[in-house]
């Protein structure tokens, strides 16, 4: 046996932490790749969690798999289930299925690919640095992350060899044997590193030297599973109750399968070793090196794939005991001026992050829509104190566009593709654009009412049928526009482009019929006129803006305009009429 003297702790310490650190950013950097390769899949995949059980566990397994983590899944099921855009119960399965998605890196790290980790390295940066297309850069930081993940784990097994006969450090191995010392020191490593695919892969070093029997990989294994959930717990800080529930709903599922199996660990290794390769040849250290990879990756994945075949049919008392644990507290409505649907855990998955935009973008213009039709309204019957009242709902809006064009910013400096910055791009004009809308409806609308008031002018005059359906047509227009933004519509955008002559022909039938209506024969003719025809052009302004937003959700799901023809017809409704 080898002596404590005779060890070079620090060559150890040096290799064990360097190799983590090299598999830790071989981690980052094939997930980068992956997300950045998958981030177009990722919502399509995302539309089918609301199915069925069978089919948010596939979802969940699906993204996890393209993203390489759990951690990641669970921490965007929280952001969905605080924006609304999921409930408690679509969200345990797709949890579910995290865990199983998230066993396939343990099997690839289980592999022993030494040889071909240098052209791994080799390959994956000459694809990263030198490719032209965006495609096949990814793939290279991928392939470069692949190598850097392996040989993170070749420095762990060459810092671990010299202990193959050290005789405290091989009973300390031995004493992991005791389930609760073991998943203990797995949930507590797991927790600080945040990834558990590191606490598998330093078990499959150990495993390589023959340093740990697979009774106590297994337990690290278990308590991997517990610690991992603290990401996602995290995450919740300082979100809502439902998002809260959604770590406890992780850490319940795990913390479950972890309590069965942690009494049962003789009989699950016996089994894991029934279903997975072995090397009778061998004996001793060196059967265990060859064994002991394969079948705690294996472990791994029978665990987390027998929990969700259990646990799937526990789902709603699962959400039931995680909504007692953390109560919904809310009482009160959602401030307008918070952004609802942003999340910054999104800022390096720019496909996601663009989705948000959208749905933000399209609350923003919902919005901006109800202050266009109460600025209209205030224009021509409104009072001093509503032209007061309006103010608090501008400022609501305004702060909302200033955090989405700021998250949009944000989301640019990441790593995206040239697509998804063209969209970036045409989501910033689709900001700037309702902006603008928002100042037509709140300055000059307004400042009209203002001057309304001030010549006591009786705004009843300009209130003819043409002048309401060409207001109630405009505000129509808006809605469509702000649809397209969250839906983009071929159809819808093409309407509104070609509805211009229409609009532009109500706005000259509503001047013809105030004009009949005044006759100008006196001054308070006269400036009722200037008012009524002012009104138009901010009405003529809000549809320029309306087509200027369809055309960019056009450019922003490239929507082919170029078989627009004029003159479609615009449908408007009294009721919608100023």
């Amino acid at each position: 046996m080898q002596s404590a003297a005779s060890l070079n702790l620090l060559e150890i310490v040096g290799l064990l932490t360097g190799g983590l650190a090299l598999f830790l950013y071989g981690l980052e950097c094939m997930t980068g790749g992956l997300k950045a390769i998958a981030g177009a899949r990722l919502q399509s995949l995302l539309g089918t969690l609301t199915a069925s059980r069978l089919r948010g566990v596939l979802a969940g397994a699906g993204i996890t798999a393209l993203l390489n983590s759990s951690t990641i899944t669970t921490v965007l099921l929280v952001g969905f289930v605080s924006a609304g855009l999921m409930t408690l119960g679509q969200s345990i399965p797709v949890i579910m299925g995290a865990n199983i998605g998230s066993t396939l890196t343990a099997q690839i790290i289980a592999f022993n690919i030494s040889a071909v980790t240098p052209f791994l390295l080799g390959f994956g940066f000459l694809l990263h640095a030198f490719a032209r297309q965006e495609l096949l850069r990814q793939l290279g930081g991928v392939l470069l992350g692949l190598g850097l993940l392996f040989l993170g784990i070749e420095f762990m097994g060459d810092a671990t060899r010299p202990l193959r006969n050290y005789e405290p450090f091989i009973a300390a191995m031995q004493d992991m044997r005791n389930p609760a010392l073991g998943i203990l020191i797995g949930a507590l490593f797991t927790a600080i590193v945040q990834s558990s695919a590191a606490t598998l892969a330093i078990v499959i070093a150990l495993g390589s030297q023959g340093l740990i029997p697979l009774e106590s990989g297994i337990a690290l294994i278990l308590g991997a599973n517990v610690g991992t959930c603290g990401t996602a717990l995290l995450a919740a800080i300082g979100k809502n109750a439902e998002a809260t529930q959604v770590g406890v709903v992780h850490l319940l599922f795990n913390v479950l399968g972890v309590l069965f199996f942690a009494f049962l660990i003789p009989q699950f290794a016996d089994l894991v070793r029934l279903v997975s390769p072995s090397a009778p040849e061998l004996t001793g250290a060196a059967r265990l090196a060859a064994e002991t990879p394969r079948q705690a990756a294996n472990a791994h994945t029978i665990f987390s794939v027998f929990s969700t075949t259990v646990l799937i049919w526990f789902t709603g008392p699962i959400g039931r005991l995680a909504e007692r644990i953390a109560p919904s507290t809310r009482t009160t409505a959602q401030d307008p001026a918070v952004p609802r649907y942003l999340d910054d855990t999104l800022l390096d998955m720019p496909a996601l992050g663009i989705a948000r935009v959208q749905l933000e973008l399209a609350s923003l213009g919902r919005q901006v829509h109800g202050l266009v039709r109460r600025s209209a309204e205030i224009a021509v019957e409104g009072t001093a104190q509503d032209i007061v009242a309006m103010a608090g709902q501008d400022q609501a809006a305004e702060a909302l566009s200033t955090a989405v064009i700021g998250y949009i910013g944000r989301l640019s400096e990441g790593n995206g593709s040239e697509d998804e910055s063209r969209q970036l791009v045409d989501l910033a004009r689709i900001a700037a654009t309702l902006d603008a809308t928002r100042e037509v409806a709140t300055t000059s609308m307004l400042a009209l009412s203002q001057r309304r008031l001030s010549h006591s002018a009786d705004a009843g005059r300009w209130r003819n049928a043409d002048a309401m359906a060409f207001a109630a047509s405009v505000l129509d227009q808006l809605a469509q526009a702000v649809d397209t933004v969250a839906h983009p519509s071929a159809d819808t955008v093409q309407r509104i482009v070609a509805a211009k002559p229409a609009l532009e022909a109500m706005a000259m039938a509503a001047r013809q019929g105030i004009m009949a209506e005044l006759q100008l024969s006196s001054h308070d003719d006269v400036a009722n006129f200037r008012l009524a025809n002012d009104m138009i052009e901010h009405l003529n302004e809000i549809a320029r803006l309306s087509r200027a937003i369809a055309k960019a959700t056009a450019q922003l799901r490239d929507v082919r305009l170029d078989d627009v023809q004029p003159g479609v017809p615009v449908q408007a409704s009294a009721q919608q009429a100023t």
